[in-house]
């Protein structure tokens, strides 16, 4: 919670507790609900208001009311159930922002501010398999995080457009359409449009990949870490495949499974054409970004190492990330983050990875065939690899998606772990690995053994 939130909260306690105890009522105690006016015009100036807060508001709209028809005596009864109902409505209004607290991401710990604009983007050389007009050609929402220069610009959103993406994101999960309408009010420590650092630059390049139903900021965490150690970040909103894309006519397109399993159910063989898809995606995205880094006015300008390139990815963004490598040169290293590697094509499955990979996952890694297959690309990668496994984790514990309510466990979207604490072990061995595969800066982390964290188990795989 907010201070602000917490101070609204707190004053409103003596006035509900003192009935409980005492019918006498002093005029001081009057004092308590115009503070907690004064606190709720602070908060709503200073922090702004959220759907959570609701009941304190009310709650403290009542004691208002109450403080203009101020008695300082009530019937002894009456007086006390009005204090037990009142204080059951302030754990009420309790209740609620702390089960849904404005989340917190955890700080980057590199020494760079983090920059990121959006662009949209037409691949006129490929027709879109997912639409119904053969005329159409593949349209992309790309985000792109780089190392700034300074924090002198508009504070980015977590989720642009959210009164439409929000109740879309939250009917995926069987949740209430409103119940992310607070996610913006999260702290970024981004920056919209700001000038690209000169120091440090050209910086290495990594391209993340959603996964189903995903979206383009899931991992936002990630993705700030990894900038502010010096790295590019582009993540790609695979369009028609994940949760929905809004493109800058206004065209909003919501996930539609039989879009891409016309069979109703998702399955390695219809998810081998999204997964081709989603790895020409990505090579184009490269495309445009060599044409970015000589574009003069552009804010990468000469800002990008396209000889140093890593891609990761979630679920089925883990699968088009192996797409990719087996196929393009220009992956130099990448990660799969509990990957749904089934759909990969079998003919680039047959060749050896040629570039050191790392998996982190659940130990179930999305079932025992989905889990053999990882297994024995590990076992055959032709460089170094390492495989994590996290215990007490769920899919979605490889996103920041349990970082928005402590109660993801309860709804089925977290194991047991604390996810901050999750994120920070991947973010930790994930820059360690960037920083070995593309700056070659050898990490002591990856070699260590056992593990400086008792629920990880590592496995590596290294070629001499």
């Amino acid at each position: 919670m907010r201070l602000f939130e917490i101070l609204i909260l707190l004053a409103l306690l003596p006035p509900l507790l003192w009935p409980i105890f005492s019918r006498n009522r002093p005029k001081w105690l009057a004092l308590f609900p115009l503070l907690g006016v004064l606190f709720m015009v602070l908060h709503l100036l200073v922090e702004e208001y959220r759907w959570q807060m609701f009941p304190a508001y009310g709650l403290t709209a009542v004691f208002l009311l109450l403080t203009i028809r101020w008695r300082t005596t009530t019937p002894a009864r009456l007086a006390w159930v009005g204090g037990v109902l009142g204080l059951l409505a302030w754990l009420v209004a309790v209740a609620l922002p702390v089960a849904m607290p404005v989340p917190r991401l955890p700080d980057a710990t590199g020494p760079y501010a983090v920059g990121t604009f959006t662009a949209y983007l037409v691949d006129n050389s490929r027709q879109e398999t997912y639409t119904e007009d053969p005329n159409d050609n593949r349209e992309l929402m790309v985000q792109v995080w780089y190392p700034a220069a300074n924090r002198d610009g508009e504070p980015a959103q977590y989720m642009p457009d959210l009164d439409v993406a929000g109740p879309v994101i939250a009917e995926q999960f069987d949740l209430p359409a409103f119940l992310l309408n607070h996610i913006n009010l999260t702290k970024l420590d981004v920056w919209r449009d700001v000038p690209s650092a000169d120091n440090g630059a050209p910086f290495p390049v990594i391209v993340f990949s959603h996964g189903l139903t995903g979206i383009r900021m899931q991992n936002t965490v990630m993705v700030r870490e990894l900038v502010s150690h010096g790295y590019i970040v582009a993540a790609i909103d695979h369009s028609y495949a994940n949760a929905l894309t809004i493109f800058p006519d206004g065209r909003v397109f919501v996930y539609d499974p039989s879009r891409i399993f016309p069979s109703g159910e998702s399955n390695p063989t219809e998810g081998n054409p999204l997964v081709q898809v989603w790895a020409n995606d990505i090579a184009f995205l490269l495309d445009e970004m060599a044409v970015w880094d000589e574009e003069a006015g552009h804010v990468l300008n000469g800002s990008f190492n396209l000889n140093q390139i890593g891609i990761f990815g979630h679920s089925t963004g883990g699968g088009a990330t192996m797409e990719f490598c087996l196929q393009d040169a220009r992956c130099q290293a990448g990660v799969g983050l509990d990957s749904w590697l089934l759909p990969v094509s079998a003919d680039l499955l047959a060749q050896e990875v040629k570039q050191p990979f790392m998996f982190i996952g659940t130990p179930s890694w999305l079932g025992p065939e989905n889990r053999a297959l990882g297994n024995r690309l590990f076992n055959d990668l032709g460089q170094d690899g390492y495989n994590l496994l996290l215990a007490n984790t769920a899919h979605y514990d490889f996103t920041d998606l349990p970082l928005l309510t402590p109660l993801s466990p309860q709804l089925g979207l977290s194991g047991s772990i604390n996810s901050t604490y999750s994120l920070e072990i991947q973010n930790e061995y994930l820059l360690a690995f960037f920083n070995q595969y593309l700056k070659g800066e050898p990490s002591s982390l990856l070699l260590t053994e056992p593990s400086p964290y008792p629920e990880l188990t590592i496995v590596r795989n290294l070629r001499p």
